[in-house]
């Protein structure tokens, strides 16, 4: 059997949970909880407050769903290759007109082309991203 007590302190773990997370998800079950304690306090039978306790979070996590992810968005993330232009790297093994060679860029090794031959040990910038190769250029010396 299930009292007011138990009903009480889920509610508040519920609500202290979702101070703690910023997704309204433990806040509905908080609600249904609470709901679930008064419906304890007026008499109401174990089973219909547990019932109701489950349906009123469900329905409350369902209704509140598609604003609550409006609220949370997160930024939408770069893609690989818009992350890497403009960075910086470091030539690996010497970047061949013809064949190309292998550069460092964010501590990721990539496969790298370039019009012009860049050295080992070269400092490089990339200009844009193709498939899995890396289109740079020698970084000028200020």
């Amino acid at each position: 059997m299930v009292g007011i007590e138990a009903w009480i302190v889920l509610a508040g773990l519920c609500f202290i949970g979702e101070m703690l997370t910023a997704g309204f998800f433990l806040l509905w079950f908080g609600v249904g909880a609470s709901i679930a304690a008064v419906l304890n306090y007026l008499g109401f039978d174990p089973m219909v407050q547990v019932l109701v306790f489950i349906l009123i979070s469900v329905i409350l996590i369902a209704v509140s769903r598609p604003l609550a992810q409006k609220i949370t968005k997160e930024p939408p993330r770069k893609a690989v290759s818009d992350r890497l232009v403009g960075k910086q790297g470091i030539v690996m093994e010497d970047v061949l007109p013809d064949t190309g060679g292998v550069v460092k860029v964010d501590g990721d090794v990539w496969r790298a082309i370039s019009p012009i031959k860049i050295e080992k040990d070269s400092r490089i910038l990339v200009k844009k991203v193709e498939s899995v190769k890396l289109h740079v250029v020698p970084v000028e010396d200020e």
